[in-house]
């Protein structure tokens, strides 16, 4: 399992008059805003968790000035240009939250220059029945499971685990949001952590509606048993057997019948109209099955049809995924020596460019187009997958009537040939008393019919309930199998969480006994907490603070450390002296971040935060974005 990477590359905010209010190019690793107070800082961090997909629209006025934000992104590798509007209210004091994000396949330089519109990609917030919201395509390329319409798993949920910002209370983990529900964030939080298995998920939905399923059968069952208390009335076979001498007994009788009537005609105008009558009946219903037939012919031609074309896209989106993966191998491939002259190659190149030529490259062209022509392709898979669901719906309704008329047809065919042989009638008591008792075993038949359906729809429910409980009993296998595997994988990344949080808190300044004494980390993320040993505590307001930040940064370190999380390895913090923290303190939990991360070793990761007061070793432009801002200079240039 690859971990999932996130990371912004440079973000511009324009004007009303579409002039650029702030433009800087952020890198991997630390990225430091810093400036004094009421300068901006909180804004910019603000306008990263707009872009990126976050649901906020209480800017302050300098904000409100501007018209659309624009940023460079890059996800597992491919480069992606966002921009978002900032639609305002009537009377322009907030911004709509929930306004559409734009997408372009490629960087910020290759959209300024491609002047074709058609190119950015308009996606809504919400997803509706026949149209995909921004998180669906995002979450597609983040290799992160699709949720459906009714989920409200958002791109803006994820962000609440990964912006950390000074207006949520203290108490809320999470970002804060009224209307917020424990399942929600439980599940936000699997996700992140790489717990959420969408075959599990699935797997425990299918175990309720077979169980469900399973109850209801047996309810049939027993109403199926007490309808035909004897054991031989819930055979098909048996009924079937009894129909068919009912049956042959009739056409004896018909023939007896007709034997009798060969001495004279009698009612030869009544059995003449009757005749006439059953044969307009029989020539109607053979055509109505003739036109049933040509219909359901079509559809199983538009079934294959569709199948075929499915099984098409999905073998492009397979070739698309090897050709991916093949760049990316060959991309990994480096000469050790020039093939010209055979010395040895430098390996300090700039990143982006070749380290035999040293030209500039773009490896994430080619896959950003991929991953937009994959995109559309599955679009495509999903259009005719409904379209051939639907046919198939229709053709099992046609084949259900054209099963029914070709009963009705057989009945009305053997009416009329007993009709043709009856033409010539006489009217003696014999004939009477034979048609009589014809009568009576028609009238049984009728009866076993009704039997014989009974019993066929017990003898399907005995069926189903043997399939189901074959396929519960292996789901139920799979699932503990699956939920076994998690919960390992759980224990190892809490462990790497609360290793990461006993370390932030034990290296804090003198200021919480408590911290210095930590001997466990807990985040319980249903209840929107995180806490130590004893999570009822007092703490002052800035501890309190300080306990959040180290929850928010220990679940992003051990992002770092754990591979198998879907945590994006990013993650962008408002001003850390907020709540009366101490710039002492800052300073320090600043320092410890940094040597926290060099000690992990893996420089796969962005961290945005901004200060007033910076740690004086890292004031240098390995660290920092941007100007130091003041009141005069502020970060937005309106």
């Amino acid at each position: 399992m690859m971990q999932n990477n996130l990371f912004l590359r440079r973000m511009v905010i324009f004007t009303e008059q579409e002039n650029v209010a702030y433009d800087e190019k952020f890198h991997r690793g630390v990225n430091i805003i810093r400036g004094k107070n009421s300068s901006g800082k909180s804004t910019i961090i603000r306008f990263i968790f707009y872009i990126l997909g976050g649901c906020y629209g209480d800017f302050v006025p300098e904000a409100l000035h501007c018209k659309f934000v624009m940023a460079e992104v890059e996800i597992n590798g491919q480069i992606l240009t966002l921009k978002r509007y900032l639609e305002k209210t009537e009377d322009s004091s907030k911004v709509n939250k929930k306004t559409p994000l734009y997408i372009y396949y490629g960087s910020m330089e290759e959209c300024k220059n491609d002047r074709k519109p058609e190119k950015w990609q308009k996606y809504g917030y919400n997803t509706t029945a026949d149209r995909r919201s921004f998180s669906n395509v995002l979450f597609e390329i983040m290799d992160l499971p699709e949720f459906k319409a009714d989920s409200n798993i958002t791109m803006h949920q994820i962000l609440r685990l990964i912006y950390l910002d000074q207006e949520s209370p203290l108490s809320s983990l999470f970002f804060f949001e009224i209307f917020d529900k424990e399942i929600i964030r439980e599940t936000v939080a699997e996700l992140l952590m790489g717990l959420y298995n969408e075959k599990l998920s699935n797997a425990k939905l299918t175990q309720i509606q077979i169980n469900k399923r399973i109850e209801e059968i047996k309810q049939s069952i027993k109403v199926s048993r007490e309808f035909l208390p004897d054991p031989t009335q819930l055979s098909p076979a048996l009924i079937l057997s009894v129909i068919s001498d009912l049956t042959d007994e009739i056409q004896r009788i018909t023939k007896d019948v007709s034997n009798l009537r060969k001495g004279g005609v009698t009612n030869l105008k009544d059995n003449s109209l009757e005749y006439e009558r059953l044969q307009v009946q029989v020539a109607k219903l053979r055509t109505n099955c003739a036109q049933i037939d040509d219909k359901i012919a079509l559809l199983k031609a538009d079934v294959e049809d569709s199948k075929y074309f499915v099984t098409t896209l999905e073998k492009k989106i397979s070739a698309l995924d090897r050709s991916i993966a093949t760049r990316d191998y060959f991309d990994k491939i480096h000469l050790e020596y020039c093939p010209e002259c055979l010395s040895k190659i430098e390996d300090n190149v700039e990143e982006g460019h070749c380290r035999l030529c040293k030209s500039s490259i773009d490896n994430s062209k080619g896959k950003s187009q991929a991953m937009r022509i994959k995109l559309e392709l599955k679009f495509q898979i999903s259009e005719s997958r409904s379209l051939l669901k639907i046919n198939r719906t229709t053709l099992q309704e046609l084949t259900i009537k054209r099963n029914m008329l070709q009963g009705k047809l057989n009945v009305a065919q053997k009416q009329y040939d007993i009709a043709v042989s009856n033409v010539r009638s006489t009217c003696d008591e014999q004939i009477d008393k034979l048609i009589q008792n014809k009568g009576y075993k028609e009238g049984e038949i009728l009866q076993y019919q009704t039997m014989l359906e009974q019993a066929e729809q017990y003898d399907r429910l005995v069926k189903e309930f043997k399939e189901l409980k074959l396929k519960k009993d292996k789901l139920d296998h799979c699932v503990q199998v699956a939920e076994f595997k998690i919960k390992k994988q759980r224990s190892l990344i809490e462990n790497a969480i609360t290793e990461n949080g006993v370390y932030l808190l034990k290296n804090d300044k003198d200021r919480q006994a408590e911290f210095h004494n930590a001997t466990s980390f807990k985040m319980d993320f249903g209840q929107n907490v995180a806490y130590m040993t004893d999570q009822h505590v007092k703490l002052s307001a800035s501890s309190s603070f300080y306990l959040k930040m180290t929850a928010r940064f220990a679940l992003f370190l051990a992002s770092v450390q754990t591979d198998t999380m879907k945590y994006p390895r990013l993650i962008f913090s408002d001003n850390m002296e907020d709540k009366g923290m101490e710039e002492d303190r800052s300073r320090n939990f600043q320092s410890i971040l940094i040597k926290r991360l060099a000690d992990i070793g893996n420089p796969d990761y962005q961290v945005i935060f901004a200060t007033s007061s910076i740690a004086k070793e890292l004031d240098n432009p390995e660290y920092t974005i941007g100007e130091n801002y003041t009141e005069e200079n502020k970060s937005l240039k309106i």
